[in-house]
């Protein structure tokens, strides 16, 4: 596909990415994400969604799927891997949304049915990777003031770039497996709360297969789906503050890629990640100050306003809907000090004592953005009143623990994978975490799964 526009730059990228040399730090940071991702999706495999996805599929004999370790097309794989992953919203983000959560599970999927190394599904993330960013830098505004939800969008054209890198396609049908996808994507904040947000996700990863699959067929699509006047990214554009112009600003050599200088955020806490500065605020204050949920008259909390329309469950009845409220993470925070597997079951969200705090929690909205973190604030706070007369604050908390800029250790890594894992139900936890941890060696991906 010629041209200099974005759907062509991305297919040069693709075509030249296979034999591209990519820096050992890059690849290492693909490899966090594949342990990160997968971990998640194995702690996702209790919910009862998962399940009842799964009984609406039909045997494969491509991939292997995490959940019960049935066979299936590697499209459906990617479908059943890809909402586990996101079930629980405890998965990596970085520019707008959550990269990993599609990105893993379509390369998984594929590179299982391609037979390939670890080397190619490692390298094939670095690129989804970097198409991710060079789409989302280009939205100058907060996708979630709108209504498209941006992993569902920006992912399944990131994932395709990923697929179709796998599948070694020419510039040709490169360009025509990304503009393919370009159709393909959907999904909407309106269905956050519900298991249709995680769906959501493993469509994308599904999608993302089935673009590259008939552009490989022969089938065409336009040179502009992604930058022209009626393309993708104007038509997902909440105010149209999205550049379409500017020439493609993708990786040049083996150290330029934006997985090095953007990076991912790993979530400590299995919520959405708009509240996770709050957290580390709550659980800071209390901790210093040797504070019960007893001793608090209010929490107040500054946050951006795309971060407020995330989390709308002010008194959420399930779970699902507790990942969405700061109202009860900040109670859940108060009254044990953490926000895991244990605080987020329906059970304990129903709890009266649980409950009684939620009116406790008022959002105070800032209007100055973050300009690493598209749809945060530059900084939330959290002010803590108590019953005896103190004002507590947090002071600005910009980068939540786990952020690109405080990254998560290996071994504090390995420990959510491990935790991860067991919540799922996995036995041989750590023989996995190993195989995981030498990715780049396995000569065909089929042995992680086996």
């Amino acid at each position: 596909m010629s041209g200099n526009g974005l759907t062509a730059g991305l297919a040069r990228m693709i075509a030249r990415g296979a034999d591209a040399p990519v820096d050992p730090a890059a690849v290492g940071a693909a490899r966090r994400a594949f342990i990160d991702t997968l971990g998640v999706a194995l702690a996702g495999w209790q919910e009862p969604g998962i399940g009842q996805l799964a009984a609406t599929l039909s045997a494969g004999d491509e991939a292997i799927a995490l959940y019960g370790g049935r066979r299936l097309s590697a499209r459906d794989a990617a479908l059943l891997n890809g909402m586990a992953a996101h079930m629980l919203d405890y998965d990596d983000v970085a520019a707008h949304g959550h990269p990993s959560v599609v990105l893993v599970p379509a390369i998984l999927a594929e590179a299982q049915r391609l037979s390939a190394p670890g080397s190619a599904a490692l390298r094939a993330y670095v690129l989804g990777y970097e198409a991710w960013a060079e789409l989302a830098w280009r939205e100058t505004g907060s996708y979630h003031l709108g209504s498209w939800h941006p992993t569902a969008m920006l992912g399944t054209i990131a994932a395709t770039v990923a697929v179709a890198a796998l599948n070694r396609l020419d510039p040709v049908s490169a360009g025509h497996a990304v503009a393919i996808a370009a159709s393909f994507t959907g999904g909407v904040i309106g269905n956050f709360g519900t298991p249709i947000k995680p769906l959501q996700a493993g469509r994308a990863a599904a999608n993302a297969i089935e673009a590259v699959r008939l552009a490989a067929a022969g089938l065409t699509a336009s040179a502009s789906a992604l930058e022209g006047p009626h393309g993708l990214l104007r038509g997902i554009s909440p105010s149209g503050a999205v550049d379409t112009h500017a020439p493609p600003r993708l990786a040049q050599g083996p150290d330029d890629w934006r997985l090095l200088s953007e990076g991912l955020s790993v979530k400590r806490y299995p919520v959405c990640y708009a509240s996770h500065r709050a957290i580390d605020g709550v659980i800071g204050l209390a901790t210093e100050n040797g504070l019960t949920a007893a001793d608090v008259a209010s929490v107040t909390v500054g946050l951006g306003r795309a971060q407020a329309a995330t989390l709308r469950f002010a008194h959420p009845t399930t779970g699902l809907e507790a990942r969405f409220s700061l109202h009860h993470n900040v109670a859940a925070a108060l009254v044990d000090r953490a926000v895991g597997f244990a605080q987020l079951s329906d059970d304990y969200v129903r709890r009266a004592d649980i409950a009684a705090y939620y009116a406790l929690t008022r959002m105070e909205l800032v209007d100055e953005e973050c300009p690493d973190q598209p749809g945060m604030a530059k900084f939330d706070r959290v002010v803590i009143e108590t019953r005896d007369g103190r004002r507590l604050d947090s002071g600005p908390i910009r980068h939540p623990q786990g952020h690109a800029r405080q990254p998560l250790a290996d071994a504090d890594l390995d420990v959510k994978f491990l935790d991860c894992a067991r919540h799922g139900g996995v036995e041989d936890r750590p023989a996995l975490l190993a195989r995981l941890r030498r990715l780049e060696e396995l000569n065909d991906l089929r042995e992680l799964t086996a």
